[in-house]
């Protein structure tokens, strides 16, 4: 560490412009020579302890456009700096003063290489290099005086400053034109290093993202190119205040494609004032071997391919695991009757039949995974924001789903008793005339899945944050990993039949079953119409929830309904339509009691996080949605009550929450930038964690006040009371 401070004082003193010039006389070795004949077309080399360096020309004589280049012959280990120095240093600067008819020159920077000394990374040039300078003859026939002070720094283990004096002149070229001189290949092969700007040779730099994870922010860099990549690297060039470390990189699309991240941090002396990275301005030098382009783009808010750098085959077991876990996700509430009543029907049944039924309902549920995976890998490749669960955002998917929910539970109650197809009745209600059919459990696995998908699951996230952030080949391969883990426990009872053959054989108890398990459907359906409201109105659920009252009433008194079953159905309508007519009340009375908590929450603004985190406080954010009962099961068990809502309500934590209900890019990218793309949701951000820390699925209140603890560096509660 005594050699970096050594590194860093060196070049704050070479910094000043005062000190630069006093180093001329002091360690600049500065050497005044003659002028060298127009034959050489070059300066004297001027020797340092590190080196030697020169002026060359492309040409003997002046005609217009001039071509010269700064020459240098490095010793070896030692090394001179590129324009954007990196951690440490300063770049080449020429003063032209004293210099004749000479206008507009400019210094141009060759591709840079990496260097590592102490762990400090610095970019530039070792060995030998030609920095070409494009420049101009003020006046046609008449010569070129050059007169240049070179100002560099060169490092090894400690760093030299020197200021250089070198001079030569050009000839007017007159009526013969320009003659070219032996250093021309010489400069030519340094120009040629030069990276293009936008785009040439095959590179391309795509996009350059600000994501978060791990707790961290990255610089991601998406670029392509004509021919498979060997080992890409990127030099960044942004607002001073951020530093970026050297980046990693995964190749895809066999070598063309490649995605490099960069750890981003803040310079120990800029604080947390200032530019934000995202939405400035970076110049983005990629190199590959011998090529290099150049391009200035924003950043953006992306979504984190971190979770690509796993092995593909680990995140096929992620997303096995995932969903595996979603069978015991609240989510699978509304779907508990299906479940249950496809189990407890094949009680002292066969073998064959009941394997049948559960490969069948397995087959199902792979088969929703993978329209699901069409589906979204088609809104992607459009443009459109994607995540899991965004069914549900779309109300005319709600008004389907309620339509078809209250006519099952309808059929379980018995209610009305019609010829459903097989494919739709024989797995969910057992009207069909074989409630067994290969159809009808398909139908079950179908459907089951689709009222699954609301919520996210541990590991579920990120399996879907790889896929969506791949091409279309991830994304099946994915989703039928995700369909097949949801389906196992259909699998083990289909190659361990007894596992239900060995239940009691149904009977009037049967009845009673389907009739308790027909209100976890009823449930559902109270459910899908408070999201309905939300997205749309009120009233239009209202009529919603009057229209579906109408229709079972119309089928219920169909003359084909048993005359028994008619004093109970008559009570259910009326308890229906009372319930519907009670709802606004209802719903009033519920909202009252909420506003209390709904106080501390502010409008979701991430642009706003940044301020507040500097100014000391903590920022929770929640991003849920109405169709999510994950997150509304974390609403009532942990963020409404205890030490959690306590820490909401303090004066120094800041409460944001996110609406997903309905379709919003804005969140779409924000959680795209943690790599996630469902819901539930939540992070945490502090002065000890300004890139915030992301909370599991299911919420636990020891797990929010540590994270709470962890991002403030304090203990809130403690400094509340």
């Amino acid at each position: 560490m005594k050699t970096e401070s050594s590194i860093l004082r060196w070049g704050r003193w070479a910094l000043s412009p005062a000190l630069r010039t006093l180093s001329a006389g002091v360690v600049g070795a500065s050497i005044l020579s003659s002028p060298a004949s127009a034959q050489d077309a070059a300066s004297p080399w001027v020797t340092y302890d590190q080196g030697r360096a020169r002026l060359v020309s492309a040409t003997q004589n002046a005609a217009g456009d001039l071509l010269l280049g700064l020459q240098y012959q490095i010793a070896p280990g030692w090394e001179v700096y590129w324009r954007s120095p990196g951690d440490a240093g300063f770049p080449t600067t020429i003063d032209w003063t004293g210099s004749e008819n000479l206008d507009e020159p400019i210094l141009q920077w060759p591709r840079p290489h990496r260097f590592q000394i102490f762990e400090i990374e610095t970019f530039g040039y070792q060995d030998e290099v030609v920095l070409p300078i494009a420049a101009r003859q003020a006046r046609q026939d008449e010569a070129v005086a050059l007169r240049a002070a070179v100002n560099f720094l060169t490092c090894r283990e400690i760093c030299v400053p020197h200021t250089l004096s070198m001079a030569f002149d050009l000839p007017a070229a007159g009526t013969d034109g320009p003659v070219i001189s032996e250093f021309a290949p010489l400069i030519n092969t340094y120009r040629a290093q030069i990276p293009p700007r936008d785009g040439g040779r095959g590179l391309t730099v795509e996009r350059a993202e600000v994501v978060n994870a791990n707790g961290g922010q990255l610089l991601q860099v998406v670029a392509r190119s004509d021919v498979p990549f060997s080992a890409p690297d990127v030099y960044v060039e942004g607002p001073d205040v951020f530093s970026f470390a050297a980046p990693t990189f995964r190749l895809s699309e066999n070598g063309r494609r490649a995605v490099l991240q960069a750890s981003v941090s803040r310079t120990a002396l800029a604080g947390n004032d200032g530019p934000v990275l995202l939405g400035s301005d970076l110049t983005l030098t990629l190199v590959d071997g011998e090529r290099a382009v150049e391009q200035t783009l924003a950043t953006t808010l992306g979504q984190a391919e971190s979770a690509a750098f796993l092995p593909f085959a680990a995140i096929l077991a992620l997303a096995l695991l995932g969903g595996l876990i979603l069978n015991v996700m609240p989510c699978v509430l509304p779907v508990l009757s299906i479940k249950l009543l496809g189990v407890v029907s094949h009680g002292g049944g066969e073998r064959g039949p009941v394997r049948r039924s559960f490969l069948a309902s397995a087959a199902g549920i792979v088969f929703a995974f993978l329209v699901l995976a069409g589906a979204l890998a088609g809104f992607r490749a459009g443009g459109a924001a994607v995540g899991w669960g965004i069914q549900f955002q779309q109300p005319l998917f709600i008004v389907v789903m309620t339509v078809l929910i209250t006519l099952f539970a309808a059929n379980m109650w018995g209610l009305f008793e019609i010829r459903l197809p097989a494919w739709l009745g024989g797995g969910v209600g057992g009207v069909s005339n074989n409630p067994h059919s290969a159809s009808g459990s398909f139908a079950s696995g179908v459907f089951a899945t689709i009222l699954a998908t609301p919520c996210s699951a541990p590991f579920l996230g990120t399996a879907i944050g790889f896929a969506l952030a791949r091409g279309p080949v991830e994304i099946f391969s994915i989703f039928l990993a995700l369909g097949l883990g949801m389906a196992a426990p259909f699998l083990l009872v289909a190659a361990i039949p007894h596992l239900a053959t060995k239940l009691p054989r149904p009977g009037r108890w049967m009845l009673v079953v389907k009739k308790v398990l027909a209100l976890a459907l009823v449930g559902t359906a109270v459910w899908l119409l408070s999201v309905f409201a939300f997205q749309v109105s009120l009233e239009a659920a209202y009529f919603l929830a009057a229209m579906m009252v109408v229709v079972v009433a119309v089928l219920f008194v169909r003359p084909r309904l048993p005359a028994r079953v008619r004093p109970v159905a008559v009570a259910a309508v009326v308890l229906l339509a009372v319930g519907s007519f009670a709802a606004p009340q209802l719903g009033q009375a519920v909202s009252q009691e909420a506003a209390g908590d709904e106080s501390i929450w502010q409008p979701f603004e991430p642009d706003a996080i940044p301020q507040l985190v500097a100014d000391g406080k903590v920022v929770f954010v929640d991003v849920t949605a109405e169709w999510c009962i994950t997150c509304q099961v974390n609403k009532k068990l942990v963020l409404t009550r205890g030490a959690s809502r306590t820490l909401l309500a303090s004066p120094n934590v800041v409460a944001m929450r996110a609406d997903w209900t309905s379709p919003d890019e804005g969140i779409a990218r924000y959680l795209a930038s943690f790599g996630r793309f469902g819901i539930p949701f939540n992070v945490v951000y502090g002065p000890v964690a300004p890139n915030g820390l992301s909370l599991p699925e299911l919420l636990k209140e020891r797990v929010v006040i540590d994270t709470f603890r962890q991002a403030a560096g304090s203990d809130l509660l403690a400094n509340d009371s």
